[in-house]
């Protein structure tokens, strides 16, 4: 049995080991932190790599056996290093440190003309003892008056390098000026650093995440908002002048109503996004990205990147989502988000249409959207598989929780009529397409549920025109849809084999539905544990992708078997004026990935050789 004094001394030195933990994870946690406080808070853009060494060796267990390169990244890394400092060795560098790579303006630089000149792109380097990376290194010469030191190659100059605490700041060698600028700026104990700007999430990612980049949108917009804007009008007049001078250029697509909504679409991009972030962590059988979008406090994409507190926690409906799919969605009606993004969506469709749609059918249009967002209010799943048998080559089934049948009954019905009257056919046809549209109600029942169907057709104006073989091929006699209510469920399938699909969802959703759920969505969670949770959840396969892409094109490409069981998955969720996208890509996917190609490779080489043995010698 312990005695008092053996007690005391116990408690002394487990307080002395907290002591100094606490001390260590404190100047981590300083040194962490160092290079956001170093780089200015109006940098347009920063891409950190936290770790660098051991980051670098978690990319190469998530490539081995994908890559074909015969070495590793971290050894092609450190190679670039050191051609980059000139130092084979390298010397006095960190190698378990943070390296940082941003790009900023000088103060003192003006940016009305030629801006892009005047952005400083530079990196920091960890350093354990600066003195030895200068003076151990045989391609760097001593600093000047200013600090700064010339790395040369074969006795070119190539880059420059100074001192900034305990990073080596370099830059190109012919950005002295900018250099000895941007030294001034860091050094200055008083500047703000980026991170002031940055919230408490965002800081944090950046200090503990492997590989974190960040693109500052409103800095972005004020240096090149008017380049930009100017590039686009100057596209525009020049298509109005080759349309002066050709009157008989076919009018395929309205390209001035085009380009108005793509200005549309970066005039509020630039707006009302605040910054875009990615954060990278490998793992050996997965990479994981997260991308986030912060939008600008008080815009209309801040009111629509909110949280819905009345939406359920979990998507009770991901047991419908097939294994096999090509993609499979499950959704969560985020009402303030789906609102806000249909009137956008609606206003950019308006002005790429033009005077095809009145005012009247898009006040109409942005109604009946928000209607059906009221009155679906609940999750939503889909499944969409290839069908390489039929055109077009998928089929895929719905499945929306409902509360009221009778209105979203008669949603559909406006929706159609919608479709028939409004502008959007001649919005179509100006773009060479001829679409149609035909709804029947009550054409079947089964189970006691009616049947609904509708034919939506399209067709090219110019059938022998190249990309008129395009639209036929792909779209074929146009998509048929069946659906009915059932249970409080709408449910609806896609495809030549509708009719079928439709009762086998009835069945489904009689007997309760699915008793759980499909093994690749399984999967998927287990690869993001939080998906089921979010906003929206999604599969995607690349693979059955492929190969729908390949029994869509106008030449006959004979068809190959494609094993794959693995996806791509995805998981968004909007709130606090962010929306973040997390991404998980599994190394089987990619080895997956990699033995179609080798395998086609190897046929196209067969082919090859073939023909060279059946073609004559001359």
């Amino acid at each position: 049995m312990f005695n008092s004094k053996c007690l005391r001394n116990a408690a002394a030195v487990g307080l002395l080991v907290l002591l100094v933990l606490a001390t260590g994870l404190q100047a981590q946690s300083s040194a962490g932190d160092q290079p956001l406080k170093m780089i200015p808070a109006e940098s347009l853009f920063c891409i950190r790599v936290n770790n660098f060494e051991y980051t670098l060796s978690q990319i190469d267990q998530f490539l081995t056996g994908v890559s074909p390169m015969p070495m590793g990244l971290a050894i092609l890394a450190r190679m670039q290093l050191a051609n980059v400092l000139g130092s084979p060795e390298l010397n006095g560098v960190n190698m378990n440190g943070s390296l940082v790579i941003f790009g900023a303006i000088p103060p003192g630089e003006p940016t009305q003309t030629n801006p892009i000149s005047k952005v400083f792109i530079g990196g920091l380097v960890p350093v354990t003892d600066y003195r030895q990376l200068i003076s151990d290194n045989p391609n760097c010469g001593q600093p000047d008056e200013k600090g700064i030191s010339k790395i040369t190659s074969n006795g070119t100059p190539i880059m420059l390098v100074t001192q900034a605490g305990n990073y080596a700041l370099i830059s190109w060698a012919n950005d002295y000026a900018k250099l000895v600028a941007m030294a001034k700026v860091i050094s200055a104990t008083k500047a703000a650093g980026l991170a002031s700007t940055l919230d408490a999430t965002e800081a944090k990612l950046a200090m503990t995440e492997p590989i974190w980049a960040y693109g500052n949108v409103q800095q972005a917009s004020k240096t090149f908002g008017n380049i930009v804007s100017g590039k686009i009008e100057e596209f525009k007049t020049n298509m109005k002048n080759i349309k002066a001078k050709d009157p008989n250029t076919p009018p395929m697509m309205n390209t001035e109503n085009i380009m108005n909504m793509y200005a549309g679409i970066l005039e509020t991009l630039m707006k009302e996004t605040q910054y875009l972030s990615i954060v990278i962590n490998p793992k050996p059988n997965v990479l994981n990205i997260t991308k986030t979008i912060s939008a600008v406090p008080g815009t209309d994409m801040a009111n629509m990147f909110v949280a819905d507190t009345s939406a359920n926690q979990e998507n009770k409906l991901l047991e419908y989502l097939e294994d096999g799919a090509m993609m499979n969605f499950g959704f969560k009606i985020n009402s303030s988000f789906w609102k806000q993004l249909n009137i956008k969506s609606i206003d950019l469709l308006a002005v790429m249409a033009g005077e095809n749609m009145t005012t009247k059918d898009i006040d109409r249009m942005k109604a009946l959207a928000a209607d059906v967002i009221d009155c679906v209010g609940g999750p939503i799943a889909c499944s969409a598989s290839i069908d390489t048998k039929t055109k077009p080559p998928f089929v895929a089934k719905y499945v929306t929780a409902v509360k009221d049948k009778e209105k979203f009954n008669r949603l559909i019905e406006e929706a159609m009529q919608m479709m028939n009257t409004s502008g959007i056919m001649d919005f179509y046809k100006d773009m060479g397409i001829e679409t149609g549209f035909t709804i029947q109600r009550g054409v079947d029942r089964y189970k006691d549920v009616s049947i609904d169907s509708a034919k939506f057709t399209m067709k090219s104006t110019d059938a022998n025109s190249p990309q008129g073989q395009m639209i036929n091929v792909i779209y074929g006699g146009g998509f048929d849809y069946q659906w009915g209510m059932v249970d409080g469920l709408w449910v609806c399938t896609i495809g030549s084999n509708a009719n079928s699909a439709i009762r086998e969802l009835i069945d489904q959703v009689k007997a309760g539905g699915p008793k759980q759920i499909g093994d690749e969505m399984k999967t998927a969670l287990t690869l993001l544990p939080e998906a089921d949770k979010a906003d929206f959840v999604v599969t995607y396969n690349f693979l059955r992708l492929f190969k729908m892409a390949t029994a869509m094109v106008p030449v006959p490409i004979p068809q190959m078997d494609i094993p794959t069981k693995s996806n791509i998955v995805f998981a968004g969720k909007a709130d606090n004026g962010k929306m973040v996208v997390d991404i998980a890509l599994p190394k089987e996917h990619l080895m997956e990935i990699m033995a179609v190609f080798m395998k086609m490779q190897q046929q196209m080489m067969m082919m090859q050789q073939q023909q060279q043995q059946e073609t004559p010698m001359q």
